[in-house]
């Protein structure tokens, strides 16, 4: 596969992520189900544990992600997923 279709399916896997990340901040999803997507990604997509990082802190601090929540909602969601993180 070329180099192109690889940086297509990387960045797919990174919106795939962030929406996923998001649908768990929301309570759409459980957190099993989001470190299941998480290792998904970081086993078949070329995502690193530095890129889902980077996804939860834009979410964090960006005011435009989730403006119903409170920072301190959304910190503490995006607290759990980083400690889970460490364990995948």
């Amino acid at each position: 596969m070329g180099e192109g279709a690889e940086d297509w399916k990387k960045e797919w896997a990174m919106k795939w992520l962030e929406g996923s990340i998001l649908s768990y901040v929301k309570g759409r999803i459980t957190l099993a189900m989001l470190l299941g997507r998480i290792r998904r990604a970081l086993e078949s997509y070329s995502i690193r544990k530095e890129d889902v990082r980077a996804i939860l802190s834009l979410i964090q601090d960006n005011p435009a992600y989730l403006p119903s929540l409170t920072k301190e909602e959304k910190e503490s969601k995006v607290k759990t997923v980083l400690n889970a993180l460490e364990g995948i």
